[in-house]
């Protein structure tokens, strides 16, 4: 059985700021890139939800790095697998004590 892809108003917001830094840092074209990094790990949990290191920060949460600057996190059931948070590394690591 296929799990639904479940993504939460926070890591939809933090991709939204993402793309915003990239399209006035950046352009285009490296915003599309990342789109396709974020589609390619997104596939690839689908197909093996359990393939990815469990977190350091809650052991019910797993941690993927998409680039040096941006880590996904990610938990799963049998009928979802739920996005909780893409979290630009620069930030304050703080900021991910209340991942649930």
């Amino acid at each position: 059985m296929k799990r639904e892809v479940v993504i939460t108003p926070r890591a939809k917001i933090e991709v939204e700021e993402i793309f915003n830094y990239l399209e006035a840092k950046w352009n285009n074209e490296v915003k599309r890139k990342f789109s396709n990094k974020i589609n390619f790990t997104i596939q690839l949990i689908v197909k093996n939800p359990e393939l990815f290191p469990i977190s350091s920060i809650n052991k019910k949460i797993r941690k993927v790095v998409i680039s040096k600057q941006t880590s996904l996190f990610y938990h799963f059931n049998i009928k979802h697998i739920v996005i909780v948070s893409v979290f630009d590394t620069r930030q304050n690591p703080n900021k991910l004590k209340d991942l649930k």
